[in-house]
Formats: C-alpha cells, sequence, structure tokens
C-alpha cells in the first residue's frame, strides 16, 4: 500500500487544482475493490495458482479458460466474461491437479447450476487439442489391431467385423466423452473496469476541457507579443529579443525533441530540466531587462506562466499513467486471467 500512500501525498504536495485532485483515479477504492475480486475468484475454487495452472499451455488439463471483454452495445463500458471448456469423461471430470474446492466447482457448473451452451466437435477440438489427438490415434490403433486380426479370414468378412469393431470403438468413444462450455460470470471484475473506465473517460473529460482553456490563452499571449514586436518607425519595439527567446525555445525542445539520437515527447522531469536550461539563457543574455517595453515583461511573465502549466499537466499525467498501471500490475497479480491479454468484443 505503500504507492498509494505516496500517490495520494503526491496530489497533495504537487499544487495541482482542487479540480484536478478530484478526477484523479481513486486508487485507494480500485484497491479495495481487487480484494474483492480476488474474493470472488477464491469462493469459485478459482485461486492465482490454480488458474496460472489452468492457463499453462504444456499442461494436459480437461479445463481450457477463455477471458474476453464483450463492449456493451449502449455504453462505452465493457463486461467481462469467463468461458470455461471442459472435457468430462463418463460425466466427471478427472484430474488430480485439481483442488477439491476447484473440481468441486467445476463438477457444479458441469452439472447445470451455470447456464452452459453446448459447442460443436470443431470447437471441442480447439479447446482440448492435445486430449483429442491422443483420443484419436488409441482409437486408430484399436482400428488397425482389429484389422490386422480379420484379414486372415475372407476378404469380405474382415471387412464387415472391422467395420463393426470402428463403428463400436467410435460410439463408445461418444458415450465416455464430452465436451462442454460454460460462461462463468464475474461480478467484481466488472464493477473493477467499470470504475476504471469511467474514472480514464473523466481524466480524458477533464485533460480536453483543459487543452482547449491553453489554447485559448496562448492565442490571447500570440496577439500580445505580435503587438510588442511589431516593427515601427517611430514607436518602441522588442521585436529583435522576441526573436532571440523564441530561438532558445526552440533550442530548448522543452517538451518534445527532434534530435537523432533522443526524439519524441519528453518527460516531466526532462521537461523540467529543459525549461531551466531555457529561463538560465534568457537571463545570462538579460533579454527580458533589456526590453523597451513594460507590456514585453508582462507578455514574458505569461509565457513563463503557460509552460509551467504545461509541465503541470504533464506531471497530473504521468501521475495517473502510474497509477493506472499499478492498479493493473496488483490486477494481474490477483488474477492471472488479465494475462490473456482479453480482446474487447464489440
Amino acid at each position: 500500500m505503500k504507492f498509494g500512500h505516496d500517490f495520494k501525498q503526491s496530489l497533495a504536495s504537487q499544487g495541482f487544482p482542487p479540480h484536478w485532485v478530484a478526477h484523479a483515479i481513486p486508487y485507494g477504492q480500485l484497491k479495495k475493490c481487487l480484494k474483492k475480486v480476488q474474493r470472488e475468484l477464491q469462493e469459485l475454487g478459482l485461486d492465482a495458482e490454480t488458474l496460472r495452472t489452468l492457463l499453462d499451455c504444456d499442461t494436459d488439463s480437461p479445463v481450457a479458460l477463455n477471458y474476453s471483454l464483450t463492449a456493451s452495445s449502449n455504453s462505452t463500458l465493457v463486461r467481462p466474461k469467463l468461458t470455461v471448456f471442459i472435457h468430462l469423461h463418463d460425466g466427471n471430470i478427472v484430474d488430480a491437479s485439481l483442488t477439491p474446492t476447484t473440481r468441486q466447482f467445476f463438477e457444479k457448473i458441469s452439472s447445470g447450476s451455470v447456464v452452459s451452451h453446448p459447442f460443436n466437435e470443431k470447437e471441442a477440438g480447439l479447446a482440448n487439442i492435445s486430449r483429442l489427438k491422443a483420443t484419436d490415434k488409441t482409437a486408430d490403433k484399436t482400428t488397425d489391431e482389429t484389422t490386422d486380426e480379420t484379414t486372415d479370414e475372407t476378404t469380405d468378412k474382415g471387412t464387415h467385423n472391422t467395420t463393426s469393431a470402428a463403428s463400436q470403438t467410435e460410439a463408445n468413444h461418444h458415450e465416455e466423452d464430452s465436451y462442454e462450455r460454460i460462461e462463468v460470470p464475474l461480478v467484481f471484475d466488472s464493477v473493477f473496469f467499470d470504475m476504471l473506465l469511467s474514472d480514464v473517460s473523466n481524466l480524458d473529460a477533464l485533460q480536453a476541457t483543459e487543452e482547449d482553456h491553453l489554447q485559448e490563452e496562448v492565442k490571447e499571449l500570440g496577439k500580445q507579443v505580435s503587438q510588442v514586436s511589431r516593427p515601427t518607425r517611430f514607436s518602441k519595439s522588442d521585436m529583435d529579443r522576441w526573436r532571440r527567446i523564441f530561438e532558445l525555445y526552440l533550442d530548448a525542445e522543452i517538451f518534445f525533441a527532434t534530435h537523432e539520437r533522443e526524439h519524441g515527447a519528453r518527460s516531466s522531469q526532462n521537461a523540467l530540466k529543459q525549461l531551466q536550461w531555457f529561463q538560465g539563457e534568457v537571463n545570462k543574455q538579460q533579454l527580458v531587462s533589456s526590453f523597451k517595453l513594460p507590456e514585453s515583461r508582462t507578455a514574458f511573465s505569461k509565457f513563463l506562466e503557460l509552460n509551467l502549466d504545461l509541465l503541470k499537466h504533464l506531471q497530473f499525467q504521468e501521475l495517473n499513467v502510474l497509477a493506472i498501471s499499478k492498479i493493473l500490475k496488483s490486477m494481474n497479480h490477483i488474477s492471472p486471467l488479465q494475462l490473456l491479454s482479453p480482446q474487447i468484443i464489440s
């Protein structure tokens, strides 16, 4: 819970506006919801260790899992869905690797306690391909042995006996083996993703609003700079000083680098470093102190303020992205189902 404390402390101490803090990721609430997710899975017999075993492609288990996120038709929310494919032999699951609780759960849902959906033999093969291959080889071997034994008799009679034996083997196979597909509702998975997606949506809306506000301020600043740097014959102008300021600003590449060795968006730490370099160069060359017009000093102060606002936006965004990353990592630890990289189905 150390990150939760640090996250809360950072929101309170870094000077973010109150309405930003109100829209921050509710890390503590999401962590509490994860405990409910964990408890729900454990009650189903699907603890983290069991899930990892069932998700291991190298194990020959009669149970296969598929996890997906289904998009709701009338909203931006998604619905988690766990589909369980079960290979039954004489109506029972035989697997010593399953814990008693897990085996009891699968036997319960396969008996009809949870709505099941029959699926065709092709889908069954995809879900349990290793087991079916072994069964097919056994059937082929039985057929071959029967054919060898009857070859010593007449050809017609041997052919008839071979066909009968193969048919009987196939019938026994279908009587002994069956497949079921069961969809298991995960209530608190849904609650978790609803909460997380709602919070991310609120953050996106906040960012869009703040971007519109910044754009308006940039336009207004542009008008001010244009006014004080306009070249005239009979009045004072700070055009040369502003030209040099913008040259230094472009050289600083505060928020976005274009160098061959270093390119792309900068982190907030690197952006702060570049902004400090820019301010240092402006002061070193005494560009602000040599302004002829007081309006230029006001405009430059506003220019720095806008850059600090952009930096603050970047810091807030990084903090929330880190919180989301941490909470999803915790989700993966509690429920390895997330490691399936769930596909969103519309």
